[in-house]
């Protein structure tokens, strides 16, 4: 299934489940408690940590995180594991009919509900291997852990984590939506791959 965050940011061949953290949990766990879910693919833009990442690039990841900017700054702490990495990339590139596509960055994603318009502190994220921010997809990879589920990411670039953040997403966003458009042949590689693996192991 690919789903993506809806609202300005939608898609004909993806299902919208929310903007943010808490939306984008409830949409996708109110489709998956109702519906059979054989994967989970996430569409959608992220802002770059880091200025030597391009705009419009594509990314693909299977791992996410959850820190607050706070956190950086040791004004808080969290008792809760803010990090999910599945792996699942791994075995996407075993299957010949991926190899030649797969050949995309791969990222960590930082997922809030607010945006990075501090420039120093998105730096300290890129710093630690943290190199793109999308809202909703640690909520996602959350869900479909709870699911057993298989998700994967992909990602276009919209903009840069700095005070002209907003305006420069606004600017490139159309942009940005026809690039992951473009991306609908590996979109629809990695769903079959993914699914045809959940089937496998259910029989096992």
């Amino acid at each position: 299934m690919i789903v993506c965050a809806g609202y300005n940011e939608s898609f004909s061949f993806a299902k919208s489940i929310g903007v943010g953290l808490v939306e984008s949990a409830m949409g996708l766990s109110q489709i998956c408690a109702r519906e059979y879910v054989d994967c989970v693919i996430f569409i959608g833009s992220a802002g770059a940590y880091d200025k030597s990442i391009n705009i419009f690039d594509i990314y693909i990841s299977d791992s996410a995180t959850q820190v607050e900017l706070s956190f950086l700054q040791d004004k808080s702490y969290t008792p809760l594991d803010n990090r999910i990495e599945s792996g699942m990339l791994k075995d996407l590139v075993s299957y010949e009919t991926l190899k030649h596509r797969l050949y995309y960055k791969q990222a960590v994603i930082n997922s809030s509900n607010y945006i990075t318009t501090d420039g120093h502190l998105a730096m300290r994220l890129a710093q630690a291997g943290i190199l793109l921010e999308n809202m909703e997809f640690f909520a996602l990879m959350r869900v479909a852990q709870h699911f057993q589920i298989p998700c994967v990411g992909i990602f276009c670039v919209s903009n840069y984590c700095h005070s002209g953040a907003h305006d420069e997403f606004m600017n490139n966003h159309q942009q940005v939506k026809q690039k992951l458009i473009e991306q609908l042949p590996l979109i629809q590689d990695i769903s079959y791959v993914l699914g045809k693996d959940t089937i496998r192991n259910l029989k096992n």
